[in-house]
């Protein structure tokens, strides 16, 4: 984790080290040319680029190891082990203490057999991992000199000053989270003033990334009033946490996979100018599709089911924040898939038919984790950030109208739908959708042009 003046702090084994990285890094800017310095410093001294006949040569240098670390092979005995603690019958019922460490075991897994509980029921879908399983933390001190060099050349652990940091905070829970209500704002800012306890420094990176292409401060911007140098430079970060494998918390991992598709390159890897809009519908479609809001709403759908957050948890373990942060997460999820199909002509990821969430409503939008029974008044500790009215109609309208769209998609664009005769009957039942959803949205967020306000706008953009 990294302090607000950009320097590296970590744990234990690794500390040392990191320190000395700190001591020789000054405080983090968000130019354009930082990653361009960094990547010809990570390249071996004398040889600025590779030799092109070197590459893809055979060669003894080239075997792969044929031993395992000490660290890796003791990882496998408690991985081994993983597998009795899944088979005990009172797991299937255990308590789940961290939302971020669950698995999930579908009914047609021959496992699901093993993990049924002493009645032989099968309700259970979401399992606590085993308290062997290593957590974020340990993960941490598991990192090769390799990899932690690598974040070090990309200043993953660096973070901007205090005062811009909290701007870009700021600004993505105001634009940004009502759009993918996907983290818990009272956790997570409670744990951004502690500098004992840091939320994950995977997910505050795309906070970041996301909060500075809605951040309209000066220090994010470049000589043309472009944030995108700013937005490279958290993507960049973000992403190499992502594939250091530096956070094992589940649910923080689809928060940041989420917020990473604010990020998009265009042909060539570059980044298009905020201001040339026709420009940059160009550069989704030609972009590389492995850095594109598509590629990173699919990653964090298959992350997701992964975890089981396609099915119910109102049965499940987790406490009642975390059903409601689980709900709002899944059909965020949803409602990307959706809007980026129609969007840039992808076909869909998610098949509604697989999920047994429960349709988000107004109530998954309080952050109070109240306890049950009859005294939860009483001990309930209420949020300090309450949710916006305008924001939740705005979210819950918005998943409604995404149901449509994947009811058109399927309906008049699939590739099924061409080998079908035309049918009037399906152009209707999505009109008849449309005007619909149109009657009965919401008042505090329908279209009125009489009274211009920039969410009921995008809504109605959307439709």
């Amino acid at each position: 984790m990294t302090n607000k003046e950009g320097t590296a702090d970590t744990t234990t084994s690794n500390e040392d080290r990191r320190a000395s990285y700190a001591e020789a890094e000054p405080s983090p800017s968000v130019r354009s040319d930082t990653f361009s310095r960094q990547r010809e410093a990570a390249l071996p001294a004398g040889s600025r680029y590779p030799d092109p006949e070197s590459i893809g040569q055979n060669s003894t240098q080239g075997m792969p190891d044929t031993e395992v670390s000490d660290e890796y092979a003791d990882q496998q005995r408690v991985n081994n082990g993983t597998w009795a603690q899944y088979m005990k019958p009172k797991f299937a019922r255990a308590p789940i203490k961290e939302a971020g460490r669950v698995a999930y075991l579908g009914e047609s897994s021959n496992l699901s057999l093993l993990v049924q509980d002493r009645h032989g029921t099968t309700d259970v879908v979401h399992y606590p991992l085993p308290e062997n399983v290593r957590g974020a933390r340990a993960r941490v001190n598991e990192l090769d000199n390799v990899e932690i060099d690598i974040l070090h050349q990309r200043g993953a652990f660096l973070l901007p000053p205090r005062g811009l940091c909290d701007e870009l905070v700021e600004a993505y829970f105001q634009w940004i989270a009502p759009v993918v209500p996907v983290i818990n704002r009272t956790k997570f800012m409670r744990r951004y003033r502690d500098p004992k306890n840091p939320p994950s420094l995977l997910l505050l990176q795309a906070v970041l990334l996301a909060g500075s292409r809605v951040c309209s401060n000066p220090q994010l911007m470049d000589a043309n009033g472009s944030t995108t140098p700013a937005a490279m430079t958290f993507y960049k970060r973000a992403k190499a946490l992502f594939d250091a494998g530096y956070e094992d918390d589940r649910v923080t991992i689809v928060q940041a996979l989420i917020l990473m598709g604010w990020y998009w390159e265009g042909p060539e890897g570059k980044a298009p100018h905020d201001s040339d809009l026709v420009m940059t519908a160009r550069s989704d479609l030609a972009a590389d599709v492995t850095k594109n809001v598509f590629y990173w709403s699919r990653v964090a759908v298959i992350v997701a089911q992964g975890s089981g957050m396609h099915r119910s948890v109102e049965h499940s373990q987790l406490s009642r924040a975390d059903k409601r942060l689980w709900k709002r997460i899944w059909w965020t999820l949803f409602t990307r898939d959706r809007s980026v199909a129609v969007a840039l002509g992808r076909p869909t990821g998610i098949n509604i038919e697989d999920s047994d969430v429960e349709m988000v409503s107004e109530e998954d939008f309080v952050d109070d984790d109240e306890p049950s029974g009859p005294t939860s008044n009483q001990n309930a500790v209420r949020s300090e950030y309450q949710p916006d009215p305008i924001h939740i109609q705005f979210f819950l309208n918005y998943v409604k109208l995404c149901e449509i769209m994947g009811l058109v998609l399927s309906q008049q664009y699939s590739v099924a739908s061409k080998l079908r005769p035309k049918n009037a009957i399906d152009l209707t039942h999505s009109d008849m959708a449309l005007a619909d959803w149109l009657q009965n949205c919401s008042p505090e967020v329908r279209w009125d042009p009489h009274h211009h306000h920039f969410w009921s706008a995008l809504l109605q953009a959307n439709y």
